[in-house]
């Protein structure tokens, strides 16, 4: 039955981990090389998807590829040495937390472009936009950072395999010291703030966010069927919206919620999954960082159009010209259209 079970988990992770892995790192790297190139490389929001790129990088070729590497092909790389102990089990916390916290900025700006479209400019700079990503960087960091003092490599012993065969089977583990203060004591408290930092509170705040902008979406669409201007621009707008706001949502809720909810389960019962689910979980973990650029980038028609363009600049013969974007909604439209209780046409885009 165990050779079943270790035979199931292997196909799982070969046949939806391998491709999940290899499609988002080519997906990410589109992103990064469109928005850094592309027409609006000059924007915020050029540099928060660029950010969430990175870090949905980070996590594909660190936790992702370590998980896959020790279901498939049986090498756990923490294992080697105590740096990379230290390192991946750092990076297993940090990585999809800075993700999530990532997507909560996207969602903030998308906000802020819509309900206060005056003030977008000054409060969306791009400079603004790298400190606060720095700062979340180093607050995540120091979050975690307890990981990079208290893991360590250590031999214990399989008492199952004793219970079954009498056999005195050790093995060596990453992990904190099951009789240390932290282990017994902060451990618990740990799990429950990152599941807090990870998931609960980037939720809220992603689903709030989104209700809030689709809200003002349709007041202005039914103020525009009113005046009876742009009804079907706006309609396919809300309508774009909609879904995305919806896809974010709930991807963010499938994907996050079972691997954080195991981690709390697991340290107060002991108790662990079958292989197979515990696999599953992980693999609905990493994929979150692979459907971001399908969610945020591959969904825009004009992402699409830089893309195209950018891809074309590299490897075609004949170049095309990337303009930087410009704006197309002024101060005193804004002013207008905030008067009117409309949103701009550069907030519906963003």
């Amino acid at each position: 039955m165990a050779d079943v079970i270790k035979d199931a988990a292997y196909y799982l992770n070969l046949l939806l981990l391998t491709p999940v892995i290899l499609c988002g790192l080519v997906g990410n790297c589109l992103s990064m090389l469109t928005w850094s190139r592309g027409c609006h490389r000059d924007t915020s929001t050029a540099v928060i998807l660029t950010a969430l790129a990175v870090a949905d990088t980070v996590v594909l070729l660190l936790p992702a590829l370590e998980f896959w590497l020790a279901t498939v092909m049986g090498m756990w790389i923490r294992l080697e040495n105590i740096v990379t102990c230290k390192l991946f089990g750092f990076s297993s916390y940090f990585g999809p937390s800075l993700s999530s916290w990532i997507i909560v900025l996207v969602t903030a700006e998308r906000f802020v472009s819509i309900w206060f479209p005056v003030k977008v400019r000054f409060v969306c700079t791009r400079l603004k936009v790298k400190i606060i990503i720095l700062f979340m960087c180093i607050i995540i960091a120091g979050i975690y950072s307890p990981f990079l003092v208290f893991m360590k490599l250590f031999d214990t012993t399989d008492y199952t395999m004793m219970e079954t065969n009498g056999t005195n089977q050790t093995f060596r583990k990453c992990d904190t010291l099951e009789n240390g203060t932290f282990h017994q004591i902060y451990f618990p408290i740990w799990m429950w703030m990152d599941l807090c930092i990870l998931f609960m509170i980037p939720f809220v705040i992603i689903v709030l966010g989104n209700s809030l902008v689709l809200y003002k979406i349709l007041k202005s669409r039914q103020i525009l069927i009113r005046e009876g201007r742009y009804l079907s621009y706006r309609t396919r707008i809300a309508n774009s919206f909609t879904i995305r706001a919806i896809a974010i949502s709930i991807t963010f809720l499938v994907c996050l919620l079972p691997v954080t909810t195991h981690e709390v389960y697991l340290i107060h019962t002991g108790d662990r999954l079958p292989m197979v689910a515990y696999s599953l979980i992980h693999i609905l973990l990493y994929a979150n960082s692979a459907f971001n650029f399908i969610l945020y980038c591959a969904i825009g028609s004009g992402f699409r159009k830089d893309l195209k363009k950018v891809i074309s600049n590299l490897f075609g013969r004949k170049k095309v010209r990337l303009d930087h974007s410009e704006p197309t909604f002024n101060a005193n439209n804004a002013m207008a259209a905030k008067k009117k209780n409309l949103i701009p046409e550069s907030g519906l885009l963003a």
